[in-house]
Formats: C-alpha cells, structure tokens, sequence
C-alpha cells in the first residue's frame, strides 16, 4: 500500500516565529532609527504603522502561501521566480487595500514594505518535495 507522507518540517511554529517577528522589527527599528536621526517625528511614527505592518501582513500571506504550495506540491521550483511571483501577488494585495481604504499619501511605504517582507520570507523559506514511500 503507498501512502503520501506529509511531514511539512519546514512548516512549524519556530519557523513561523522567525519568519514573521523579523517582518515587523526590522522595518519598524530601521525606519524608527532613521527618523531619530533626521530628527524626523513623522518618519517614526509612520515606522511602526505604515511601514512594519505591511511587511509583517506580507510576510504572514507569503508564509501561508508558502505552506500551502508545499502542501499541495504546487509550486515554481526556482526560488528567484517564487519570490518575483509572491512579491507580485503582494503588491497586487497591497494596491487593493490601498485604494479600499485611501491611503494614497502612504503607498509609497506600504508598497516598499509589502514587497521586502514577501520576498525576504519567500526567499529565506524553504519548500521541499514530499515524495511517496512504501509503508
């Protein structure tokens, strides 16, 4: 009997966490440091709103999309075109949301930060092959 064995190792809560923590305190530090040192007010408090959590919603949508092209097998075996194609499906999100809730002053950050936390969780992010063994 040939079953499918469906170990997703590359999928699990350690690999969440350090997938998605980064997406956001990275960004937010960077940007808040920059704004601190350009003495700019508006640069920090856009750091941990306009710019962090688009890259941390980009990196939890790359990472479900990760799983799930794991899962069902399903997905373009280059890393550098896996990345282009979820960093394009996020900027398509992104200008979704953008022009649902007018934020077009903003566009600039959330559409940089959509795009640098899609494709550093889908490049850093293994996917690998479940192959079918004989139990």
């Amino acid at each position: 009997m040939k079953n499918k064995i469906s170990k997703l190792n590359n999928f699990n809560i350690k690999a969440f966490l350090f997938a998605i923590i980064p997406s956001y305190i990275f960004p937010s530090g960077m940007s808040w440091v920059s704004g601190w040192i350009m003495d700019n007010i508006q640069l920090m408090q856009a750091s941990y709103t306009t710019i962090a959590i688009p890259s941390l919603l980009a990196a939890l949508l790359a990472y479900s999309l990760l799983y799930t092209m794991e899962k069902f097998q399903f997905f373009p075996v280059n890393r550098l075109i896996r990345t282009l194609l979820l960093s394009l499906i996020t900027v398509c999100l992104s200008l979704i949301i953008i022009e649902i809730t007018s934020l077009h002053s903003e566009s600039f950050n959330i559409l940089l930060s959509s795009i640098l936390g899609s494709a550093i969780t889908t490049w850093r992010q293994p996917i690998s092959i479940i192959t079918t063994k004989e139990l």
